[in-house]
């Protein structure tokens, strides 16, 4: 066994859910919430989750059990939050479990800022889909901090280390997913075409399983910033048509939309 002693481990976790159709692109995960994040997006409807407030001290061999009982369910096992590459310790042993006790596929869903953590994982071949939101144009660090909630003096290294786990994922991931939230008041149409050519100039294309996904920002009861509990959610319509025009600009091969009226749609 390549980790220690799994039952003196501990995880902050918010909970998780035995069988999810949302969070693995076509697949079924039993996804985990990881509490904590390094990032303060106003927008963010895991508010409880990101500070901590709804969390409770787990042993990693409780999780590895109900893990146990429903893996003929799931096929991948997701780790998201939150931020779960700040656990990070606790989350390479979660993953090793996965793949050395029990047999099961791995996703990681990060935001990319610790790109050394995202590293290690990937050289390590613990990561079978790897998820990770680019939350504006990388070009512009600034917008970045913005929409993540961060001071500009921390933009360009977050940049910089997002852009390092994109890298990195296109490189060592057999399955990756790319997201973009879209978020009235914060992104522009342009914002979403920007993206889409940044990911085809990094080698989204050239991968044999990566697409990338547009969602559609929804209010929820607990955004950060309560402010967004108010802001209503882009138009399907106008989002599938967005979808396209960046499809087509950038030259992906595989452009989805997520919304509320129709699911998870290809364009």
């Amino acid at each position: 066994m390549r980790s220690p002693e799994m039952a003196a481990r501990t995880l902050r976790l918010a909970g998780w859910v035995e069988t999810s159709l949302v969070d693995v692109l076509g697949e079924v995960s039993f996804t985990i919430w990881f509490c904590g994040c390094n990032f303060r997006c106003p927008w963010c409807q895991n508010a409880p989750v990101v500070l901590g407030t709804a969390c409770r001290d787990v042993p990693l061999s409780e999780l590895l059990e109900a893990i146990s009982e429903a893996r003929l369910l799931a096929d991948y096992v997701q780790a998201t939050g939150g931020e779960p590459t700040l656990q990070a310790e606790g989350l390479r042993a979660l993953f090793e479990a996965c793949k050395d006790q029990l047999g099961v596929k791995t996703s990681l869903d990060t935001n990319g800022a610790r790109d050394n953590v995202v590293k290690g994982l990937l050289e390590a071949g613990l990561v079978d889909h790897f998820a990770m939101d680019v939350k504006a144009p990388l070009a512009e660090p600034d917008k970045y901090a913005r929409v993540v909630g961060l001071p500009a003096g921390k933009a360009g290294d977050t940049v910089g280390r997002v852009r390092s786990s994109l890298v990195l994922a296109l490189d060592m991931a057999p399955f990756v997913e790319i997201r973009t939230t879209f978020v009235p008041n914060l992104h522009t149409r342009e914002d979403i075409l920007i993206i889409a050519s940044e990911l085809a100039e990094l080698g989204l294309a050239k991968h044999p399983r990566a697409y990338y996904v547009l969602q559609q920002f929804s209010p929820g009861e607990n955004p950060l910033d309560p402010a967004f509990a108010q802001v209503m959610r882009p138009p399907a319509d106008f989002l599938l048509a967005l979808a396209r025009e960046a499809k087509e600009q950038a030259g992906l091969p595989a452009v989805y939309v997520r919304t509320q009226e129709a699911g998870v749609v290809e364009v």
